[in-house]
């Protein structure tokens, strides 16, 4: 019964995105150049891309290793939202497309604009098998037949083929449908399941001590996520795309506060799922696997198969706008580099299928990336690809003596710091964000003022 409800409300869910597809007729609509998407649109869309599986997997597992301090990725790491929303009038002023590369060829050179193209490609195909690490782990527990590589095709291939065929249309239909069904679904667990362990403060006294402070997450873990999030916030593609897409500027930063509304509690809820599953059962190794756990042994078959379905749909959602940031950018390189006569056909086609074919290569990436402290690890990789390019965008903004030299000299200067600390090991001391940022931003700034040429 579990897998039969899933499979139903699976399919239901997906042809929301499909149906939504079949309106998409010009380029410029799968990618959100339309700039049509209203409020809730933006809002759901952004709040299912910052959910996705390391709210719901992953702060499950933080909260069964620490506590409710599990709950602390959402709430900082979210922020970024809002200060895209407080930057979104400008935002829509300044970049011409719905692509980045665009903004930074027209600002600074076509060179830079394609070292951010190249490198945010790589971070796509990177980025998105670690959340297809966290599909695997619920798809599993539905299917337990599956091994880990099954289990991951499964992911990908839900996630690609909406994502290919629908866009833009498809992700924010989808987006609505899974941010408000997570949200029912997770409320009404956590409600009816407290009880069992005589309340919070009885759960709380079957876990581990220090397992109801806030505290027990590192300061500067929850700094790094504000300041690294706010500072590479306009250097992502997958979460500018939304915001420009809106049809004005007010339904823009409207929609990003939503977002952020949407996205920042969440983490509460899965935290206390984490934390119930330690209560019950405290072998489950690493706690990767204590959100499906605790669905599937603490629910009726039904009631599991409609989470898993919704959970797992709003997991390929977050994958889903990575999959289209990345086709998007592939899009303007082939726009750009490759066919600049392209007619609207060729490359709404090659949106699609070059969407497709990303999400597929990222899938044999998946192979080589452990499960163990997956926040962690998709957060290092986030900042270590964005911090070095926000100099470039955020300062470049507003200070109109940054030059191509001086993006390429903070970019680079930011990237190599970010690798080595990670290579020798400095990330488990100081978050890799600081050096990263210090470092990157005194390159830029020293280059800016050396070099007179605007």
């Amino acid at each position: 019964m579990l897998v039969a409800t899933w499979i139903v409300t699976f399919v239901l869910i997906i042809g929301i995105g499909i149906y939504a597809g079949t309106k998409i007729t010009r380029a410029n609509q799968w990618s959100g150049g339309d700039r049509s998407m209203s409020v809730f649109a933006v809002g759901a869309m952004l709040g299912a891309w910052q959910i996705g599986g390391m709210s719901v997997v992953g702060a499950a597992q933080n909260g069964y290793t620490m506590g409710i301090a599990g709950c602390w990725y959402s709430i900082a790491s979210g922020l970024y939202i809002l200060l895209i929303g407080l930057l979104a009038k400008t935002l829509r002023k300044n970049l011409p497309s719905d692509a980045l590369p665009d903004y930074l060829e027209g600002r600074y050179s076509p060179v830079v604009a394609r070292v951010q193209s190249y490198v945010w490609i790589v971070f796509g195909i990177l980025y998105i098998p670690i959340q297809l690490k966290t599909i695997a782990s619920i798809i599993q527990i539905v299917l337990p037949n599956l091994n880990t590589g099954l289990a991951m095709f499964v992911g990908v291939t839900i996630a690609a083929v909406y994502t290919g065929f629908a866009g833009m249309k498809g992700s924010a239909a989808i987006g609505r449908v899974v941010c408000v069904g997570t949200y029912a679904l997770l409320i009404w667990f956590v409600g009816s399941h407290l009880g069992e362990f005589g309340g919070y403060s009885g759960l709380i006294s079957q876990l581990p001590e220090g397992y109801d402070k806030l505290s027990a997450m590192p300061s500067q873990e929850i700094i790094a996520w504000a300041l690294g999030g706010a500072l590479s916030s306009v250097v992502l593609q997958s979460a500018l795309q939304p915001m420009l897409a809106a049809k004005d500027d007010k339904t823009a930063r409207n929609g990003c506060i939503l977002g952020y509304v949407i996205a920042a509690p969440i983490c509460i809820l899965t935290a206390m799922i984490g934390m119930m599953a330690r209560a019950k059962n405290d072998g489950l190794g690493d706690g990767a696997a204590a959100f499906a756990w605790a669905i599937r042994d603490m629910s009726s078959p039904v009631t599991a198969g409609i989470i898993f379905a919704v959970c797992t749909m709003i997991i390929a959602a977050t994958m889903a706008t990575m999959m289209m940031a990345t086709g998007t950018i592939l899009t303007n390189i082939y726009k750009k580099q490759i066919r600049p006569d392209a007619d609207d056909k060729t490359v709404l086609k090659i949106s699609r299928f070059g969407t497709i074919a990303v999400a597929y290569i990222s899938l044999l990436v998946g192979f080589f990336i452990p499960s163990a402290q997956m926040t962690s690890l998709f957060l290092t990789l986030t900042y270590v690809v964005t911090s070095p390019f926000s100099y470039s965008v955020i300062v470049g903004l507003f200070w109109k003596r940054v030059n191509a030299a001086a993006s390429l000299a903070s970019v680079a200067a930011g990237i190599i710091t970010a690798v080595v600390w990670v290579l020798v090991g400095m990330n488990d001391v100081l978050n890799v964000v600081y050096p990263t940022i210090l470092v990157s931003y005194a390159a830029g700034i020293a280059v800016t003022l050396l070099n007179k040429e605007k």
